[in-house]
């Protein structure tokens, strides 16, 4: 199968035009944006490989991307977005477009030509054949020298920049629609698209052997493994539309609402063209007092300005010590090799002769400038002239280099100049942080003392002191209100940014219900902030606890929030492909044994695949089986401690005493039988029993987990192979997902996935 780019004369829809394409004209140039993209996004060796890897032709990626309506979509906007930000300015030629450093290049390329040339043609008539032939040859060497560097520094002046464009149709800048955002969308829309069809069409591997070919992004999320779920995708469509709202992420706890938030500074979420938002993170404390809490937030915002917003960017130190390194170690290599040549065309044969003559020359041409200047000139035969010119290469490369190094620094200075409103910004930043973290103290005094006869003592202290009045809590909102307002606006004027995003993670922190609900209300008057759009990640155990105690979340939670994102569990296909970015190559069997043990929960699913990876560590190749046992007899003994903990904080009585013996036996237990068996033991399933009693309730809860592991070691044996890997077994992980909050349906999931399964178990009659 060969991943080769096929040969084309160029986009295939520039050879297909005819008139009914006129007829939407629109979406036939975003097509072929897209088309350009992905033939320059295909053409990358390491995205290649990639295809090559998993079996994929680079043909069926680009049909895929193209027949994309989302992809292309986000291609039209992205152009709609340039067409509106260019519909003001001016065209002007390419060279007026190139910055300080480019035109400085161009200069010594032209420069060194000419120089050169003007050297050769007078001194041409006096050379030997010879060292006409060698000087025609310099002329080319240096033409072509001249050329390398404009095409590699100054890139923009050529319309094709390798050979293998040759005879290719190529689509104008102003069908393609994108001008300078061309690259900037083809990394933001692009290439995401390639990826995504990389991992829907991956190759999978099927085995009853833990064998993966590496570990790679186990412990973090970044923006190239971060799973595409419903709720990422609609975050997406937030942050296209919004302007100023507030949204709750809500969904259980480990569910990924925090990594849904930090992905927002990925550019995962922003569309083609648009800079990335502007991201302030804080946590939900667990005691709090509202106006402590804005003031922290408001300290967040000041630090994200001061250390993101206007500082230059420095090379550093050491990077700056290896590039001079470089640049000296090439300028000796070159001037040894320019003396060389120089010597033999000289004819000297003596290098301190021809030192010598050299600086000799130097001396008497230097000696009444700019007169004396003739002395390098006159009565000297051309031989000598091209030797000059020759060695004078090294001088002017290291003067080049000079003038390009001090371009560059007066360059970067422009370009780092911190804007007024920045500078401003970043001033009132910096005020409001001292405001903040200090009270404005001034304490001045004077105490003396005076003694007296007969032990008399005489004293006075004088003392003054100025504080300045705390704000009250509708002050400090509106202080950070007014500065989350110039702050947004400075971040979309200045192009810095997208939105300001401020997102208040872990509200699940505050443990009583009534709290978290009086939390909200008491912060709710920061949201509406323009240009500034606020998360607030919301778990479902406290809104459930809400709706326990009576209280009016729905209508709360209206008034507080524009919209509600729930994130849910991963879905089957969702975890395996999420392994298999972290486990290259891992069999299929394992991706479905760690789902359907974490239920989906992706904070469980990561700690199964760590000691998945552990297992293998330890023993070499450890079949399916093996590594089943080993996690379920891990959980037990974890979970066996849990439950009888949970018994003991019960009042005590003889069958809680009973039960916390009975769980604390259950890590002993290691047969699918056994677990089957101690379930039916400590709960009739056939019995309702008070789903109010706690002792109940926990009975419930251990005998469903104990049927799920006993499920869970039938199933996964060395004995499943890839035609047994069918969706009966997500409702494991369904069952697994239940089993916190309704045990009882947990069970009743958990017995008929047994009974769909053929596995052995018995309920007892009612």
């Amino acid at each position: 199968m060969s991943d080769e780019r096929p040969r084309d004369l160029g986009p295939s829809l520039l050879q297909e035009w005819n008139v009914t394409t006129s007829d939407d004209f629109e979406l036939w140039t975003a097509a072929l944006a897209l088309e350009v993209m992905l033939d320059d996004a295909l053409a990358d060796p390491h995205l290649r490989a990639t295809l090559r890897g998993e079996g994929l032709r680079a043909e069926d990626a680009k049909a895929a991307v193209l027949s994309s309506e989302s992809t292309l979509a986000r291609v039209r906007m992205a152009q709609d977005e340039y067409a509106q930000q260019a519909h003001t300015d001016q065209r002007r030629p390419k060279i007026w477009s190139l910055g300080p450093a480019k035109i400085l290049w161009l200069g010594v390329a032209v420069g060194l030509t000419a120089g050169y040339l003007t050297c050769f043609v007078y001194s041409y008539s006096a050379l030997s054949w010879l060292l006409s032939v060698m000087g025609v040859a310099g002329l080319a060497g240096i033409v072509g020298i001249s050329g390398r560097i404009v095409l590699r520094r100054v890139p923009e002046l050529f319309p094709i920049t390798s050979a293998g464009e040759l005879g290719r149709i190529v689509a104008h800048e102003d069908l393609i629609g994108l001008g300078n955002r061309l690259d900037e969308v083809q990394a933001e829309i692009v290439v995401p698209a390639v990826q995504e069809f990389i991992r829907r069409n991956r190759r999978l591997t099927f085995g009853n052997k833990l064998i993966f070919r590496e570990v790679t992004g186990l412990y973090q999320e970044s923006g190239s493994n971060i799973i595409q779920t419903s709720a990422t995708r609609r975050l997406t469509r937030v942050l296209d539309r919004a302007d100023s709202v507030a949204v709750a992420l809500a969904g259980n706890r480990g569910v990924g609402k925090t990594t849904a938030i930090k992905s927002i500074t990925t550019g995962l979420h922003s569309s083609g063209g648009s800079p990335t938002p502007f991201l302030v993170l804080a946590s939900a404390p667990a005691n709090y007092e509202a106006r402590d809490f804005v003031l922290h937030l408001h300290a967040l915002l000041c630090r994200a300005v001061l250390d993101n917003v206007g500082r230059p960017s420095s090379p550093g130190r050491r990077r700056l010590l290896r590039r001079t390194f470089h640049r000296l170690t090439g300028i000796a290599v070159q001037f040894a090799f320019a003396a060389a040549i120089s010597m033999l065309i000289w004819g000297s044969p003596d290098i301190v002769a021809f030192g010598r003559d050299v600086a000799d020359l130097l001396r008497r041409a230097s000696g009444a400038l700019p007169g004396s200047l003739s002395q390098l000139t006159d009565g000297r035969h051309p031989a000598h002239l091209l030797a000059l010119a020759i060695l004078a290469l090294v001088p002017l490369r290291v003067f080049a280099i000079l003038v390009t190094a001090v371009a560059r620094t007066a360059f970067a200075a422009v370009r780092d100049r911190t804007p007024p409103g920045i500078a401003a910004l970043r001033k009132q930043a910096r005020k409001q942080l001292d405001q903040i973290r200090f009270l404005q103290t001034y304490t001045t005094g004077w105490s003396g003392k005076l003694s007296m006869p007969l032990k008399g003592e005489a004293g006075r202290t004088w003392s003054t002191q100025r504080a300045e009045q705390q704000l009250t809590h509708p002050e400090v909102v509106d202080k950070f209100r007014e500065f989350a307002t110039s702050t947004a606006r400075q971040l979309e004027q200045e192009k810095l940014a997208g939105l300001l995003v401020v997102a208040i993670d872990e509200l699940d922190k505050i443990g009583e219900p009534e709290k978290a609900h009086r939390f909200i209300n008491d912060i709710k008057a920061i949201f509406d902030v323009p240009g500034c759009l606020f998360f607030v990640s919301v778990s479902d155990d406290a809104v459930l606890n809400f709706e326990k105690r009576g209280l009016a979340v729905r209508d709360a939670f209206d008034s507080a929030f524009t919209e509600m994102i729930r994130v849910e569990h991963f879905t089957l296909e969702e975890s395996r492909l999420w392994i298999t970015l972290r486990l290259p190559d891992l069999p299929e069997q394992f991706g479905y044994l760690c789902h359907c043990l974490s239920g989906g929960l992706p904070r469980d699913l990561r700690r199964y695949t760590i000691e998945m990876v552990d297992i293998a560590n330890e023993i070499y190749h450890p079949t399916l089986e093996t590594v089943t046992r080993t996690l379920i007899g891990n959980e037990l003994r974890s979970k066996a401690h849990a439950l009888a903990g949970m018994a003991d904080m019960l009042p005590p009585t003889d069958e809680v005493t009973r039960l916390s013996a009975a769980l604390l036996h259950l890590k002993e237990v290691d047969q699918s039988l056994q677990l089957v068996e101690f379930a039916h033991r400590i709960v009739d399933p056939a019995v309702d029993g008070d789903p109010d009693n706690p002792v109940e309730r926990l009975r419930r809860h251990a005998a469903c987990f104990a049927l799920l592991c006993a499920t869970v070691l039938d199933v996964f044996t060395d004995d499943l192979h890839e035609t047994d890997l069918g969706p009966d077994l997500h409702l494991i992980a369904l069952a697994r997902q239940r089993m916190v909050v309704h045990p009882k349906f947990a069970m009743e999931t958990i017995f008929a996935v047994r009974k769909s399964l053929d596995l052995d178990l018995t309920e007892p009659a009612g």
